[in-house]
């Protein structure tokens, strides 16, 4: 070949470069470097960073000396560094000639890497191959980065490389790497990538119709929705202020026909997080949403409370004690369950009882009176325009004075109302009051068996026994004397046996002998 013909291949070689190295810069503009050349060698040096990409997610199982350990899906892997040099005859005559390939940890380290020795040279060695055979297919060579990066970007070197086992890819655990620690950044460079991928999509907001990236916008846990910030801002800002918990959730028509389908209880299960309710209105509605939620708990579930200080009201929940139970006479409920009046405040670890709602005073104390009550007593044992009164006036203020014995005449008359109207149950302490019947009692709330007359727990298995052991306050008195003579009142009226009928004395002495046995 003559020195002429020489340089024109060589002249349309490097036009041919320059073209792909153009479409190449322009598709990945951040990916490809041109080193350059001082010393004008022939040829050009590059350096190729091409990110893997799957198809569709795949499961990673992670092999290690050990066995097979933990395995997580992912759609994005690591990239490889390829360094390369393109003879001045390439494309038309020679290949490029890879230099060097690494597959870097993502952790950003100078040392290890993702794949071993063995299998870099394998895919050098497969890259050298591809030209070799497209030059023999069309009897001249041709362009072959673009191939080669579709070959590496797609993973479809993987499967070539026989690292698929079924459907899952195996990847062996670098040396001087732990396999949580490899496992970790995996799953962190995978999530990182979704990111950059979602926040570079353009996505259309179901609320505003607009077309905004990803960058603007917040994706819906779950069933992957995307609405653009300001408008769900918007849209969580008004429930979360107007505290309606259910639409603090994706706003789209289909995921809210779903939730209006669903029981009430469930239409809060979502996968909404405080991190992301905070990006998306802020830190002090986020605060809001969270105190809110905690109160609702107390309004649904009734053995949470509120926190008595005026500052904190953050629900509280009941102590984590296990129920102790015994029917030991020596033993009675106010001794075994002292301990369930005790309450910690999540949030202001304000320790109180639940039932006087004062400072925590130990399971051995009893409740005692607020303490207004004895800046009351004092205030109401002065006559009235003493100059004791008068005093304590001055110090405390009238008004405040007199709120507080307002107060402490109603606590006073709520105190003997429940007293003498009511009965604690044995089992939580809610207190009772019995409208009619008899006096084996099943609280509503933790379903313990108690009577009504002493309060102290009866057996679920054997209940009448404890209003048949002679000596006992309470015994032969299953029904007191008030409701049998009600019942019979009732059963000479008529009352019993559906209108008088002929079943009524058939009922009466079925009842009577309940009562007398």
């Amino acid at each position: 070949m003559s020195v002429s013909s020489i340089e024109n291949v060589i002249a349309q070689c490097l036009s041919m470069q320059e073209d792909e190295i153009t479409v190449l810069e322009s598709i990945y503009p951040l990916l490809l470097n041109i080193h350059s050349n001082p010393d004008d060698k022939p040829g050009q040096l590059l350096t190729l960073t091409i990110p893997i990409t799957l198809a569709t997610p795949h499961k990673v199982q992670l092999d290690t000396s050990a066995g097979p350990s933990a395995s997580l899906e992912i759609s994005h892997l690591p990239p490889l560094i390829l360094r390369v040099l393109l003879p001045n005859t390439y494309p038309l005559q020679d290949g490029p000639r890879p230099i060097n390939l690494r597959a870097p940890l993502p952790s950003g380290e100078k040392f290890g890497s993702w794949l071993p020795k063995t299998k870099l040279r394998s895919i050098q060695d497969k890259l050298v191959e591809m030209w070799e055979e497209e030059k023999e297919l069309n009897g001249e060579g041709i362009g072959i980065l673009w191939r080669w990066w579709e070959w590496v970007g797609s993973g479809e070197f993987l499967n070539d490389l026989g690292m698929f086992n079924g459907s899952s890819l195996e990847l062996s655990v670098p040396p001087m790497t732990t396999p949580s620690t490899f496992h970790t950044m995996l799953k962190s460079y995978n999530a990182s990538q979704i990111h950059t991928d979602f926040e570079q999509t353009a996505f259309s907001c179901s609320i505003c119709l607009e077309n905004r990236k990803g960058k603007s916008c917040v994706q819906m846990p779950g069933c992957g929705c995307v609405f653009c910030t300001p408008c769900l801002s918007s849209c969580w800002s008004l429930a979360i202020t107007e505290g309606s918990l259910e639409n603090v959730s994706c706003p789209s028509v289909s995921c809210t026909k779903q939730r209006a389908l669903r029981e009430r209880g469930e239409a809060m299960d979502n996968d909404i997080t405080s991190d992301l309710i905070e990006s998306v209105v802020g830190k002090s509605l986020r605060e809001r949403w969270e105190d809110v939620k905690e109160k609702r708990k107390a309004e649904i579930d009734p053995s949470y409370t509120i926190c008595p200080r005026p500052s904190c009201q953050a629900a509280v929940p009941p102590p984590e004690l296990p129920v102790a139970i015994t029917f030991d006479p020596k033993f009675t409920s106010k001794v075994i369950h002292r301990w369930a009046r005790h309450r910690t405040c999540p949030k202001c670890s304000y320790s109180f009882c639940l039932y006087c709602n004062a400072t925590w005073h130990g399971p051995h104390t009893p409740c005692a009176f607020p303490q207004t009550s004895l800046i009351v007593s004092e205030y109401l044992s002065y006559p009235e325009g003493s100059e004791g009164r008068l005093k304590m006036e001055m110090k405390k203020g009238k008004a405040n004075l007199e709120r507080m014995v307002a107060k402490y005449f109603e606590d006073e008359a709520n105190k003997n109302w429940l007293e003498s109207k009511t009965r604690p149950c044995s089992g939580c302490g809610v207190r009772v009051e019995k409208s009619h019947g008899c006096n084996h009692m099943t609280c509503g709330r933790c379903n313990a068996h108690f009577c009504y007359r002493c309060g102290d727990p009866i057996k679920p298995t054997d209940p009448y026994k404890h209003f048949n052991t002679p000596g006992r306050s309470c015994y032969q008195k299953l029904f007191d004397q008030e409701e049998i003579d009600r019942f019979e009142r009732e059963a000479a009226g008529g009352a019993v046996g559906g209108g008088g009928g002929g079943g009524g004395d058939d009922d009466w002495r079925e009842f009577r002998g309940i009562w007398e046995w």
